[in-house]
């Protein structure tokens, strides 16, 4: 009985390690649209399992300006985006299943909205450049 548990503990912890990247690995959006959607709705489930009440309304007020910005998925409609981040929402024990694990994860979307004000910033300013000619 105990083998299975660890068995399943170890299965747990590899998935969680292929869904999101090490802290010396980028946070590249995947490839495939479903993917970079699957990521996005990840990084959501751990703001809400890891960070404070007000970290997850921050983080998926952002995310969802991510979304709105093309970040996440190009060329498609943000509103599709959105539903399918939704739709593909995860069990949170499956991504993180120690407490102990939260700082680290919290630490990379920390780097991930980092990395992303910036680019919402200038995707939002090319918005006011088209809308003002």
């Amino acid at each position: 009985m105990k083998t299975r548990l660890v068995l399943g503990a170890h299965a747990a912890a590899a998935m969680i390690l292929t869904c999101i990247p090490a802290s010396g690995q980028s946070m590249q959006q995947a490839d495939s649209p479903i993917a970079s959607e699957q990521l996005e709705s990840d990084y959501r489930v751990i703001a809400a399992r890891c960070g404070t009440p007000a970290f997850e309304k921050a983080f998926t007020r952002r995310s969802k300006a991510a979304v709105a910005a093309g970040l996440v998925v190009k060329g498609r409609d943000p509103v599709a985006v959105e539903k399918n981040i939704t739709a593909l929402r995860r069990n949170p024990i499956v991504l993180v299943s120690a407490s102990a694990d939260c700082p680290a994860r919290l630490a990379q979307l920390n780097e991930l909205l980092k990395s992303r004000n910036g680019l919402i910033k200038a995707a939002h300013g090319r918005g006011a450049d088209r809308a003002s000619r």
